[in-house]
């Protein structure tokens, strides 16, 4: 996610002028409790393998009527099966064993978002599972538990005129399907919908088609092969002109624009293919077979980078350098937070931190005016007395400026620290070896040591820690 911050970046940048190169600590990152962040519980006995959705929407009423299969692996003997969901009222629910047996009805019980089926009969350790749950009604956004009370809205948002986009960081999964609705349960998802004629759906993964439905509908059919954390899920709703490309490389590209910016988008966009190349030739081969962005017709301040189809709003398109750096953000997160994700919260500074620095670099590349070592030293000078520690920021802090702008100059001062060969060794591995995956904070000193043959535990506890932000390298 990136937000509005046009004012800080103008101080940081301004003096930007020409690009230039560039006791052991591993242990695990803290937790906030066995419940995680936001009562999400981290283990409810299960691993969530696919999802299935099927959902039709009437824009003039706002409701959905919906059915989700979750396929999920029980990793102890399981009696009950705990989901996140909020609002909608319940259709059937029922239990697929998977062992040839008939389906059967499902007790179910709510508590708040907390949904808990009781299971007919106890799932083994290792066993594979579905159950399908109807639901229907008009959804509802939660509100953004990392902002001040009653500020933001997360999940499903509906706008005046009907169109729907869907942005869930980090809790808003819930409100339009049901789930394990945290960061390290990742799994494939398939999502089909129905929407009136003269409607476009975009989601995550591959376009599989779609065509009428019945009289007057039509629908639309996605698939992610590739694992995928809930809050990366969306949908976006609207009536939209599809913009088809690819990377010079041969990555696919698939945009979508509202038809009143179809021009502002393709200008905004026009440098995503080129910058898919640059990075995969500085990170890593990109994670995925396609790439795009939906962009919402309305003003969000923020992007979001769900997998394979990031969301923008309109207020966020340009071809100046702060429009470009979002762009750039957003792609970086395909690498780092969508297909190496984290287990809990308390490590988001994996996403960000990487994410805010490599946009930066791509700027350096793209623009020979630009320092990216006076831009950190900018960024610090401005900032610095702001910023505190970004591991295992508090559930209030996930999205903090913190976590962003310290975690840029944090990995600006590891590249400084331990040079650029070993700097692109660990940025390699760490995108190939957890590729699909989830990462910890532990787990990446431990590489960042194995690179470089030496501890440097005093170096993390300083920069992602202490209370004061240390000087650059």
């Amino acid at each position: 996610m990136r937000r509005l911050v046009a004012g800080v970046l103008a101080a940081v940048l301004l003096t930007a002028a020409c690009s230039s190169g560039g006791g052991s600590s591993s242990r695990p990152a803290p937790t906030s409790g066995p419940a995680g962040y936001y009562r999400t519980p981290v283990d409810r006995g299960y691993d969530v393998t696919h999802y299935d959705i099927r959902l039709r929407y009437r824009p003039r009423s706002g409701r959905v009527d919906a059915t989700t299969a979750v396929t999920a692996t029980a990793t102890r003997l399981l009696t009950r099966m705990v989901l996140d969901l909020h609002g909608l009222r319940l259709g059937p629910t029922r239990l697929d064993p998977g062992n040839g047996k008939p389906s059967e009805p499902v007790r179910r019980r709510r508590d708040g978002d907390q949904l808990t089926l009781t299971l007919p009969d106890a799932v083994p350790r290792g066993t594979s599972f579905t159950v399908s749950i109807g639901y229907h009604g008009v959804p509802r956004p939660v509100s953004d538990p990392t902002g001040p009370p009653g500020e933001g809205e997360l999940g499903w948002q509906r706008l005046p005129n009907g169109d729907v986009y869907v942005v869930s960081e980090p809790i808003g999964a819930r409100t339009w399907f049901p789930s394990n609705d945290q960061p390290g349960d990742k799994a494939t998802f398939t999502v089909r919908v129905e929407v009136p004629v003269g409607l476009t759906v975009a989601s995550n993964g591959q376009w599989l088609g779609g065509g009428a439905h019945g009289p007057g509908t039509n629908t639309f059919h996605w698939h992610m092969s590739h694992p995928m954390a809930t809050y990366l899920a969306t949908v976006v709703i609207a009536a939209m002109r599809e913009q088809r490309g690819a990377s010079p490389g041969g990555v696919s590209i698939r945009n979508y624009f509202p038809n009143a910016t179809v021009e502002a988008g393709i200008s905004s966009f026009a440098r995503t293919g080129e910058m898919i190349d640059y990075f995969s030739s500085i990170i890593s081969r990109y994670p995925f077979g396609e790439y795009g962005v939906a962009v919402v017709p309305t003003d969000l301040g923020y992007a979001l980078e769900n997998q394979t189809m990031s969301v923008f709003g309109r207020d966020m398109l340009g071809t100046d350098q702060e429009a470009q750096l979002t762009v750039a953000h957003e792609l970086a997160h395909q690498w780092f937070g969508d297909s190496v994700g984290i287990e809990r919260w308390s490590d988001i500074w994996l996403n960000e931190a990487f994410a805010n620095y490599f946009q930066y670099v791509w700027m350096a590349h793209a623009d020979p005016t630009f320092d990216l070592d006076r831009t950190m030293a900018n960024l610090r000078a401005e900032r610095a007395g702001e910023l505190g520690p970004i591991l295992d920021p508090g559930p209030r802090g996930t999205f903090s400026s913190a976590i962003y702008e310290r975690g840029a100059l944090a990995v600006h001062a590891l590249r400084r620290t331990i040079g650029d060969p070993a700097f692109f060794t660990v940025v390699r591995r760490w995108t190939t070896e957890h590729r699909y995956g989830i990462g910890t904070t532990g787990q990446f000193i431990t590489l960042v040591e194995e690179v470089t043959g030496r501890p440097l535990g005093t170096f993390f506890d300083a920069w992602l820690r202490a209370k004061t932000v240390p000087p650059l390298p």
